[in-house]
């Protein structure tokens, strides 16, 4: 009878995480001009400004991922060692390149992104795994492309 009288009471009451989502969905509805459909509705301002956020963010996981593809050229080479010396760099890469998607993150999340006056408020994680999915591409390109080169 007790925990009857709890869960309704719980159902007369919502929860904190309730409101918030309430809150959030009113902002959303006042700011991106939800349609009926519950799509996005946009105006030409709102399309190109979106349009312009998607550019840089693709400019700026590239260039990083060139830059650290540089680094881990410069610093690292072929991050192999000749048979028969034991040393830590024979599996280096594989510690390498979660710290590029780590560092790359924090840099755009905390640094460039916010310098750049970009609204973050709509990237969910699946924005996030393709940004840093260009950023790995781009550097193991780049670090492939510089290792069978003498260029530099």
């Amino acid at each position: 009878m007790e925990s009857m009288a709890k869960r309704n009471n719980n159902q007369a009451n919502p929860t904190e995480q309730e409101k918030l989502e309430h809150v959030d969905a009113e902002k959303v509805e006042t700011e991106y001009h939800i349609g009926a459909g519950g799509k996005i509705e946009q105006t030409p301002e709102e399309k190109k400004k979106m349009y312009k956020e998607s550019l840089i963010r693709t400019v700026a996981a590239s260039v990083l991922g060139i830059i650290f593809g540089l680094i881990c050229y410069f610093m690292l080479g072929s991050a192999a060692t000749p048979e028969g010396e034991t040393t830590p760099l024979r599996l280096a890469w594989f510690i390498v390149l979660p710290l590029v998607l780590i560092f790359t993150y924090y840099i755009q999340r905390r640094l460039l992104f916010p310098v750049l006056r970009m609204d973050m408020k709509l990237l969910n994680w699946k924005d996030w795994f393709g940004i840093e999915f260009l950023v790995l591409l781009y550097c193991i390109v780049t670090w492939t492309i510089l290792l069978n080169t003498n260029l530099l």
